[in-house]
């Protein structure tokens, strides 16, 4: 086989590093962007929208990036792996993509952005290699080939499957062309049926198209997707699959809002929703990064506290997605999962062998005041008020934050009689600027009261009061907070920390950069976020963004 006609390619762009972010040269000081709440910026109105942009900030978030709104868009791997599944109704995803090649993690917000979804010499070799397994495989004898497809008859084979492959209905050119493809499969030699030597050669055809391998969207710009489209769109997003033959069925209905949400709500109900909704809170919060903590010098740590912290992280964002919560839940539930390991530090009593939910206090507020959060934001047995800041600000309020450093020199060590707050305002305040002073090191000062291993704590460095007051400027204007709990309640009320999340969901979603013009799409889903609207869970935000046009037209892009 050749490789496909087109080839849709895309640079990764860089995304803004998570770093310390000390602000020690001129080049930091160039990147700090001042004051959130300031609406006299020179950007002028948003297209289509009401809100003050600047640059590639809109209403207070950063929204950078260049979108390419590719009318052909990839499959991931993962969707690759699944659809696969459903094409050949397999009993489980393709194990092959294991081996494909993996997209540069951090070059995106999330990794099944267009800009990493291209086509090179090496993964269409991986393609390739992978339909001839699976075609051989699956035809290997005809009661294997009757688990693809039941019938004998090569015109039902070709339509079945090839919808399925398609995710559409074939043409009549499609099927002439497959059926004497067919027929050229099953004279060749060999001891196996006629029909599976021809289905062999029509499956391992089909999923080297690029009608396969490509999700489209071929209407022109600003019309709507057609309903084979919507279905893929839906089934890809909230699956990771192509949609199976009973969406299939029912695709030439998706044509308005209300068809698409009740599809969506009925999908989100599903086991394959709870993973993909892991998969974004993952890349989201960076929790590949609790297998790398280490400690030096801490006798309470050991690394089989890193499984614990990873699979506590996962099992509370599961719950905010399954029971029907949201982004105020993520700021402020004083609830999370506790593993056996983790229970001594919390102060609680054993847990048992598994990471099962409690209570965690009052002074636990939200997901940021747990221990997996805290802990992997640390330097060994000290809290690590920059780190802390810098993730906040970025991961979970969009804060526009100047490039970090390119030298960051090491935080020094703790002078007698030195707070940790004393040492990083000494550490930065030469700054002079607002990416430590107003932005960086009030979020991070707000968790002074827990330590290196995430223990809460009144004290520090042999007797030293705490200090975790300080003021925020957020998008509406400046709060001020005598802990990260009350922290937590400001973001929790007020519309940053709900436009970051909805900016970051619509970004994984539409699988591209979201920038100042979607802001209109950003702001609905926010309202909806802070229960303002349709709800607040995060199930209504998506259910809020299938029906968007955002999600149901064409955005515009090239072939």
């Amino acid at each position: 086989m050749t490789s496909p006609s087109f080839s849709i390619t895309g640079s990764p762009h860089r995304r803004r590093a998570l770093g310390a972010g000390l602000c020690v040269t001129a080049l930091l000081l160039a990147g700090c962007t001042g004051s959130l709440g300031d609406t006299e910026g020179s950007g002028g109105p948003l297209p289509g929208g009401n809100g003050p942009v600047q640059g590639g900030v809109a209403r207070g978030i950063d929204m950078p990036g260049a979108p390419q709104y590719h009318r052909f868009v990839r499959l991931t791997n993962t969707q690759w792996a699944r659809s696969v599944q459903v094409v050949l109704n397999l009993a489980a995803p393709s194990s092959l993509s294991e081996g494909f090649e993996k997209p540069v993690a951090g070059a995106t917000d999330f990794t099944n952005n267009e800009h990493l979804l291209s086509v090179n010499q090496r993964s269409w070799d991986d393609y390739r290699s992978a339909a001839e397994e699976l075609a051989k495989e699956v035809t290997s004898s005809d009661s294997a080939l009757a688990r693809v497809y039941p019938g004998t008859d090569a015109e039902g084979f070709i339509e079945t499957v090839g919808r399925r492959a398609y995710r559409r209905p074939l043409t009549d050119a499609e099927v002439t062309r497959y059926a004497a493809l067919f027929e050229t499969g099953a004279a060749m030699s060999g001891s196996r049926s006629a029909f599976a030597k021809g289905a062999q050669l029509v499956i391992q055809t089909l999923l080297q198209s690029p009608h396969f391998l490509y999700r489209t969207e071929l209407g022109e710009e600003g019309e709507p997707l057609d309903g084979y489209e919507v279905a893929a769109k839906l089934s890809l997003l909230l699956r990771e699959a192509a949609p199976n033959d009973e969406l299939l069925d029912e695709a030439p209905r998706l044509t308005t809002p209300e068809a698409i949400a009740a599809v969506a709500e009925t999908m989100l109900e599903e086991p394959d929703a709870v993973k993909v909704m892991r998969h974004f809170h993952r890349e989201l919060l960076h929790f590949d990064r609790y297998g790398t903590i280490s400690k030096i010098g801490v006798p309470d740590y050991d690394e089989s506290l890193n499984a614990e912290y990873e699979e506590s992280a996962y099992l509370f964002f599961e719950k905010i997605f399954t029971d029907g919560l949201g982004v105020k839940d993520i700021l402020t539930s004083t609830k999370g999962f506790v593993g056996p390991g983790m229970a001594s530090i919390y102060g609680l009593s054993p847990s048992g062998r598994g990471v099962v939910e409690r209570d965690l206090g009052p002074e636990r507020v939200g997901f940021f005041s747990q221990l997996p959060y805290l802990t992997l934001n640390a330097l060994n047995d000290e809290s690590d008020s920059i780190h802390r800041g810098v993730s906040i600000n970025l991961d979970v309020l969009c804060t526009p934050l100047g490039a970090p450093a390119p030298n960051i020199p090491p935080v020094p060590p703790l002078e007698p009689g030195q707070t940790n707050r004393e040492r990083i305002t000494r550490l930065t305040g030469a700054c002079g600027g607002s990416c430590h002073n107003e932005l960086i090191n009030p979020v991070g000062f707000a968790f002074e009261h827990f330590d290196g291993m995430g223990r809460y704590r009144d004290e520090e460095n042999g007797g030293l009061p705490i200090d975790s007051s300080g003021v925020y400027t957020f998008s509406e204007g400046p709060k001020a907070f005598a802990d990260a709990g009350e922290l937590m309640r400001h973001m929790a009320e007020g519309e940053q920390a709900h436009l970051c999340y909805a900016k970051k969901l619509a970004s994984f979603a539409l699988q591209r950069d979201v920038v100042p013009v979607d802001l209109p799409l950003v702001e609905a889903l926010a309202k909806v976020s802070r229960g303002t609207g349709a709800g607040g869970s995060v199930k209504d935000l998506m259910v809020a963004l299938v029906k968007n046009e955002a999600f149901r037209t064409r955005m515009g892009g090239t072939l």
